[in-house]
């Protein structure tokens, strides 16, 4: 068994955020446990792969038994559709591994929520992060409200999707008046906070603490600097956001799959008014402010419907 001096477990590490943080804890010298349905299709030195899916049942002697002594829980399924489902999946099987990894008295356990999960929040995923993060506060676990996450290399999640949107045609319609606020962080800013408060460099507060810089961008001058690679001038033909969100809900209703899923629109269109920057500032970690410089081409990625399972 490896040793258990810098060992991790990070749950849905095939998907786009979990990915880079195993890769980033793996090459400073942690062993991490990729808990996932399947191995990464990429095996790299440093990284075990441990059978995971939110839906079944996790014993806790698994934390245990591998000497984990940190819990990074990045998954979460994004196919189910309803409430119903996505607290079946999603929430209950969030709070089984929060649970187990309790009972398995590991060191800490970050839960990996969102900007999009505030009191009042209306998307179907900020209100089930939202839901996970009482589960979390009450194993004592360090709560990250990520903003949207981005790199240098193109990126997955909600920004890929975005990214992709971009490149595709100089003609892009946009969600209603794009003038809605996002805001971002590095996906090397993100996994820095995290190994600082796995490794005990800093400590954290018990309330949740949003992870992005505070210059937020609208979402129209966003896309506008995700084009700029592929297009000279770009022109935006504005839908109404609930046409838009209408359309989507239908087709995954039908089971069609969908580049972008309704909801993640509420959430673009919905952000939290006012996301409270301070607490990572007084974690003494700095995050950078995003600047919009990307290569010229988008390989295949994680996209924005990556179950990261």
């Amino acid at each position: 068994m490896p040793s258990s001096a810098q060992s991790c477990a990070v749950t849905g590490a095939t998907g786009y955020v979990g990915s880079r943080i195993s890769a980033y804890f793996a090459t400073r010298g942690w062993t991490v446990y990729e808990c996932a349905r399947r191995p990464s299709p990429q095996p790299a030195p440093g990284r075990v792969h441990l059978p995971f899916h939110l839906d079944s049942p996790i014993d806790p002697a698994v934390f245990r038994d591998n000497g984990i002594r940190v819990v990074i829980h990045c998954a979460y399924d994004f196919r189910p559709v309803t409430w119903k489902d996505i607290r079946r999946v999603n929430m209950e099987g969030s709070a089984r591994l929060l649970r187990a990894a309790k009972e398995a008295s590991v060191d800490k356990i970050i839960y990996f929520s969102s900007i999009s999960a505030f009191d009042g929040c209306s998307s179907l995923y900020g209100k089930a992060k939202l839901e996970i993060e009482k589960v979390a506060a009450d194993v004592g676990a360090v709560i990250i409200r990520s903003g949207l996450v981005y790199g240098n290399q193109p990126s997955g999640g909600m920004f890929g999707s975005l990214q992709r949107l971009a490149a595709k045609s100089a003609i892009i319609p946009l969600i209603g008046s794009g003038r809605y606020m996002q805001y971002l962080i590095h996906e090397e800013d993100l996994c820095e906070l995290l190994l600082r408060i796995s490794s005990g460099e800093i400590n954290f507060p018990p309330a949740p603490v949003v992870a992005a810089s505070p210059h937020g961008w609208q979402l129209r001058d966003l896309i506008r600097v995700l084009a700029a690679p592929y297009h000279s001038s770009v022109r935006f033909l504005p839908v109404p956001w609930r046409a838009i969100w209408l359309g989507l809900k239908s087709l995954e209703l039908f089971g069609i799959a969908v580049p972008f899923r309704s909801d993640s629109v509420i959430s673009l269109v919905r952000q939290n008014p006012n996301p409270d920057f301070s607490l990572v500032a007084k974690m003494g970690h700095k995050v950078r402010d995003f600047k919009g410089s990307f290569p010229d081409a988008l390989p295949a990625g994680p996209s924005e419907t990556s179950h990261g399972i």
